[in-house]
């Protein structure tokens, strides 16, 4: 990938102290890329600079000693973190009305570190624009107006964190405030009170969310039997709960609430949504280019063979990558009569899948249309299609 870097000068953000000028720039080429992530990794020699840019991680430029160890200084300053104390830590910075969170390693050459970004619009992005069908997303509108459980399940590192926000951002406002109780870094939401996951017990601060009179409750990741129970609480008392799992897809999710002995009376009842997602690569709608699908594609696909797809090209657009960031894969379950009933008699995971994709798409479904259409590679969604997405 070959980029070039424009040093220009910005205000941060909030009255807060400007970024020194080699953060600023790398922090400007991070926003002009689109990157997620902006890699710090010192080495014997030097300190290499990388860029995660739809989705793929692409080295930039390697450092002076010197330079490297300024830049890792400049970056924990700005987050206020201690890198001597010779322990992981997490911080966050703003630049440009950004959120940026802030993961600092010790490592054999120094302090290997990572800037990751949220868009301080990410809480307010059409559901669409994450990879949502229309469907899907007027429906969870609908959803969002009245008590009940979302889950939103995804393994760590595909999305759920910018689904979640993007839901609440639409639900939470002043006539009906939200607790958000989250690890990463967050965007400011009208109407919304964050709580870092990293500090307290999530449990004990979604019951406390009822204390408070939150219409809202939303954790970002549901990880134990206590912080489940404490979900169904909230519902029972008439919120909105918007809950994050680490789960493979929708129906492992259900089950996951179950193995953590949630009474499957008060599931069913409290249950509205649950939706699996995966994030893949977006083709650059500017140079994609179709081809025939191969025999081994088209039947690990279930495509007719011959069928027209689309490979990545290249072009100044995407500096040559072929790609446009990333989408999101969706499949969901609706808490319909049907999958209550089926929830409450303990119907196990074929039964209540069977349902669910009746007449909508899985995940592996929702890929292979994704690659037909010419949104991402075969490639891409053979991955989803044969369950390895995470």
């Amino acid at each position: 990938m070959t980029v070039h870097i424009d040093v220009e000068r910005h205000p941060a953000a909030g009255g807060a102290a400007p970024a020194a000028p080699q953060l600023e720039a790398l922090l400007a080429e991070a926003a002009r890329l689109e990157a997620s992530h902006l890699h710090v990794e010192p080495g014997a020699r030097g300190v290499e600079i990388a860029f995660r840019v739809s989705g793929l991680l692409h080295p930039f430029r390697e450092l002076a000693r010197a330079d490297g160890d300024a830049l890792i200084g400049q970056i924990a300053a700005a987050a206020r973190l201690s890198p001597e104390q010779g322990r992981p830590q997490r911080g966050e910075m703003r630049w440009e009305g950004e959120v940026l969170d802030i993961f600092v390693l010790p490592v054999v050459h120094g302090q290997r570190v990572v800037v990751q970004r949220a868009p301080r619009q990410a809480g307010h992005r059409e559901l669409e624009a994450l990879g949502m069908s229309a469907a899907l997303a007027n429906h969870a509108r609908t959803v969002l107006a009245r008590a009940g459980l979302v889950l939103v399940a995804a393994p760590t590192g595909h999305g759920r964190s910018t689904t979640l926000q993007a839901l609440l951002g639409l639900a939470a406002s002043r006539t009906r405030p939200a607790l958000a109780v989250a690890s990463g870094a967050m965007p400011d939401m009208l109407g919304v009170t964050r709580a870092d996951a990293s500090t307290v017990v999530p449990a004990e601060t979604l019951r406390a969310g009822i204390e408070q009179d939150l219409d809202i409750l939303m954790v970002d990741s549901l990880e134990d039997r206590a912080a489940a129970a404490a979900a169904m609480q909230a519902t029972q008392a008439g919120r909105l709960v918007l809950a994050g799992i680490d789960a493979q897809d929708s129906v492992a999710a259900i089950q996951q609430m179950r193995s953590w002995r949630v009474e499957a009376f008060h599931l069913a009842s409290a249950l509205s949504l649950v939706m699996a997602q995966r994030l893949v690569r977006r083709l650059c709608p500017e140079c994609r280019e179709p081809v025939q699908a191969t025999g081994s594609v088209s039947a690990l696909l279930g495509f007719d063979p011959g069928s027209i797809v689309y490979t990545a090209g290249g072009c100044v657009v995407c500096g040559g990558t072929g790609f446009a960031g990333q989408t999101g894969v969706f499949e969901s379950i609706r808490g319909d009569a049907t999958i209550r009933r089926l929830v409450n008699d303990g119907g196990d995971a074929a039964i209540l899948a069977r349902h669910a994709f009746i007449s909508t798409p899985n995940l592996g479904s929702a890929a292979r249309h994704l690659a037909r259409t010419g949104v991402t590679t075969p490639e891409e969604a053979v991955k989803i299609s044969r369950g390895q997405g995470a």
